[in-house]
Order: structure tokens, then sequence, then C-alpha cells
């Protein structure tokens, strides 16, 4: 089975400046690629142009994006009352089919040797699916980048044949199972929230409807992430331990192959034909914004520079462990 890297992008919505940042730095500065990319949320808005290698333009979007290009208030009570969210995205709708759906750049993204895929969820179903360059038409898969970054409530469903989709992000904020089912061998993540150790309590009091809405959706969101990651390690840790097990058995028990399956016989495992993946995960080391809804070009251009310098961090460090997989192209 050949070596395959992905590149996982998590949810976060303004917070998907830090992911440019990351980007920047591992596509340019250090020239790495990338197999597979999959991305929910704000993800799903990167995914696309880190397949196409259109860098230059992914810092531009994240620096200078502001808020009425991504939604619009409905401010009627009665409005939101009898509506489907507290915001429109027809601001959003329109840079995705502007931007995307430019028959240059759609074509860059057809003809990519990258396996692009966006997480969304089936209202309907309740089941995750993803959209995807190679498998879907291009009105399709534009509907897909914009159901991935609509987080329910706070924007409206999008409408797919007789299915509403919304955000990804609701079962997988992390898409790592899917890399994982297309054969990834190691992936870089992105993830736009601090280690849970490193979280600091939030001291304001909340004292709107709307303030406790936004941090619950916070709450939650960090909840699934963290849940994402553990899940992915222990696949990995599981695939360690049961190689290890075989080794041992052959080495100290002097045990041949046969002995050691029929050892497990008649046990199904869960594991067959998979291989250890490697995850390097790349987050912040302290909370970015504090609302993912607050598109502040200022502080937006902070986050793609924070994320740029700890993409450095984290890459400087892989390589003095002897990590062979960040080969640096440019000095």
């Amino acid at each position: 089975m050949a070596n395959k890297r992905a590149l996982v992008l998590s949810g976060g919505g303004a917070k998907g400046a830090f992911t440019a940042g990351v980007v920047k730095y591992l596509m340019v500065e250090l020239g790495l690629n990338f197999d597979l990319v999959v991305g929910t949320s704000t993800g799903a808005l990167i995914a696309p142009l880190v397949a196409s290698q259109d860098i230059a333009n992914l810092v531009h979007f994240y620096e200078n994006v502001e808020q009425q290009d991504i939604l619009t208030d409905r401010p009627d009570l009665l409005a939101f009352l009898f509506s489907d969210a507290l915001n429109d995205t027809k601001p959003l709708e329109r840079l995705i089919t502007k931007f995307f759906g430019d028959r240059t750049r759609y074509e860059k993204l057809i003809r990519s040797s990258t396996e692009m895929f966006v997480a969304v969820v089936n209202m309907q179903t309740g089941e995750i699916e993803y959209g995807n360059q190679h498998q879907d038409t291009k009105p399709t898969l534009l509907k897909k980048i914009l159901a991935s970054a609509c987080v329910p409530v706070m924007m409206p469903p999008v409408k797919i044949g007789k299915h509403q989709y919304v955000d990804g992000g609701v079962k997988e904020i992390a898409p790592f199972s899917k890399a994982i089912d297309e054969g990834a061998t190691h992936i870089v993540s992105v993830i736009l929230s601090p280690d849970a150790g490193l979280r600091e309590p939030v001291r304001k009091q909340f004292t709107s409807s709307m303030e406790i809405l936004k941090r619950t959706l916070e709450l939650l969101t960090e909840e699934i992430t963290d849940n994402d990651l553990k899940v992915a390690t222990v696949y990995s840790e599981a695939i360690r331990y049961l190689d290890q097990i075989k080794a041992n058995a052959k080495e100290k028990l002097g045990l041949t192959d046969s002995q050691i399956r029929q050892l497990f016989a008649g046990l199904e495992n869960p594991f067959q034909g998979k291989r250890i993946v490697g995850i390097t995960t790349i987050r912040p080391d302290d909370e970015l914004v504090d609302s993912s809804l607050n598109f502040d070009p200022d502080k937006m251009r902070e986050m793609v520079d924070k994320g740029y310098k700890k993409a450095k961090e984290v890459v400087t460090q892989e390589i003095s462990r002897g990590s062979g997989f960040f080969q640096p192209i440019n000095s």
C-alpha cells in the first residue's frame, strides 16, 4: 500500500484564518502537497483551494473577508420564529458561486490530483455525507460546499434534491474518519481550538439568549472536535497494539504465523487490511476569537500569522525528533 498524505481541516468559522496561515506555511514555504484533503464547515471553503493549490487567493480571502460577505441578520423576531435560521447566507452563496463556480478555477479543481471531500449532514437521514469534485456535478458540489459551512439555527439548511443539508460539524468537526477510509497513511490535521488542557475559563457572564446560544455552539464544537481526534488516535493505537501482540507471540513465545492466526480464529478483526495512521495536529495555544461567526479582517489577519507561526513551530519539532514526513523544500 502506497503512502498517502492527507490534510484534515476542522470547522470553526472565522477561525479558518488560522488554517489559511498553516496551509500557507506547509504548501508555500515547505512546498508540501497532499494526496487528499477533507474539510468541514470553514474547512470546506478551504479544501477546494488546497486541492487546486490556489494558496494566494486562500490567504487573500481570509485576510479580507467581512461579515457582510458571509451573512446578513434577520432582525425581525417574528420572521425568525417562522423561518429556518437567524441569519441569511445569500452573500456566502453568491461568493461561493462567483469564486468556485468560475470556469477556470473549477476546471483546475477537476483536474487536480488531490482528492477533495467536504462533509455535510443530511437532515432527513441524519447521516454524514461528502461532496467530491470527481463524483458530484458542479451545481451539487457548490451547494455542498455552502451546506458544509451552514451552522444549524444560525444559518439555513441547503436544499439538494429532496433533502436538506447542514454543517458536517454537527457530527464530525474534524473529519478524520473519511481520510482514514480513503487510505491516508499520514494525516496533518488543523484544529481551530486549543487543547483541552490549555483552555482558559470564560470570565464574562452570558446575559442574552443569543450569547448563550453562541457559547453553547462553541462548547459543542470543542467536545465533538476532541472526540474526533481521540477516536482517530485510538484507531492507530489499537492497530499498533495488535501488531505488537503478534510480534511478541512470534519472538517471545516462538509461535508460527499459522499458530498466531489460530489464536485469533473466530474473531472478527475490524482492522483487517488497515495500517497505522500517523497524525500530526496543528492547533492554537489559546482561543483565537470569542465567536467563530465574528468576521473581523484585522483579527483574521492576526490569525493567519498565528497559523503560519504555529505550523512552523510544529514542523520544526517534528524534524528535530527525526520525523521524515516533513521534508522542507525551501530554505
